[in-house]
């Protein structure tokens, strides 16, 4: 399984922290950085100051949205580094046009942008403030970037770990077709996961289908973790996708049953608890339905 580096949240543990649930309101960043709060003034002042934008596009319900704001934020090395750039942050439910403009659908993600407000490249998950300093140093020098990354792919397509990388920036980047691409390539030449990699490649498609609302895709790539790489780390939250894929789709009895099973063969697991909740919940919606 892949993690990203700098402590950033491994996947697995990401649909954790889904399953628990981010419900908590947003709270005010503490002070010590100014941030503007509309694109269009974030621009202007970039422009004035001849300097780059950072701007975090956050959601109220996203937890590491939060520990940025905690933890990140508040170091004095990141307040002092802010400085260099323009702050804006905006929330990406609100400001959709924003978002959309610059596909993003990963939560938390900072934008690294020129004073023109053309993308550099971007920072997504959570970082502590060395780590999140060291990746926008190295997109300001050009290194590091997706542009740089893509430069390497003739040499080195036949390189699993190569592929999922530039797979997996290339889904950070919202480029959902152009990264699916990759990892089904991925698949093809490393189906054995000897890289490691094949099964966080099928749990990251099934996780893009979901955004797309493609529900059937999305149970297709999870079950292919369960048939296929059974001892992975992966298959657990590949399990519990499953039950998310029937549920968006409307078909909550199946999903109650996913969820059951979940919670019965894994007693003890962390998300055996919500899986319980879910099938509840999903039971009482089915006990009231029309003609139930």
């Amino acid at each position: 399984m892949n993690a990203r580096a700098g402590g950033l949240v491994v996947v697995a543990l990401a649909v954790s922290l889904f399953a628990i649930g981010c419900t908590q309101a947003k709270k005010p960043v503490p002070a010590g950085i100014t941030w503007n709060k509309a694109i269009d003034a974030a621009l202007a002042d970039a422009q004035a100051n001849h300097r780059p934008i950072l701007l975090d596009l956050y959601t109220d319900w996203c937890e590491w949205c939060t520990a940025l704001d905690d933890t990140t934020y508040t170091d004095p090395q990141f307040i002092e580094f802010s400085k260099r750039f323009t702050m804006a942050r905006m929330n990406a439910e609100v400001d959709t046009v924003t978002a959309a403009r610059y596909r993003v659908l990963n939560y938390p993600t900072v934008m690294v942008l020129n004073e023109k407000g053309e993308e550099i490249d971007r920072v997504v998950g959570y970082y502590r403030a060395p780590g999140f300093i060291s990746q926008v140093e190295d997109y300001l020098a050009g290194r590091n970037t997706l542009a740089s990354v893509l430069a390497k792919e003739p040499a080195m397509k036949n390189d699993p770990g190569f592929v999922y990388k530039l797979a997996d920036r290339l889904a950070d980047h919202g480029l959902f077709d152009e990264s699916r691409k990759r990892f089904l390539a991925l698949a093809v030449l490393d189906p054995k996961n000897g890289s490691g990699h094949v099964d966080d490649a099928y749990y990251r498609l099934a996780r893009m289908a979901r955004k797309e609302h493609d529900y059937a895709s999305d149970r297709e790539y999870a079950q292919i973790i369960l048939d296929r790489y059974p001892d992975s780390d992966m298959m657990r939250p590949a399990f519990l996708e499953v039950g998310q894929g029937f549920r968006k789709d409307g078909q909550l009895a199946k999903a109650r049953k996913i969820f059951l099973e979940y919670a019965k063969r894994f007693p003890d697991d962390d998300d055996a608890p919500w899986a319980r909740e879910q099938a509840d919940s999903l039971g009482v919606q089915l006990a009231t339905r029309p003609g139930a």
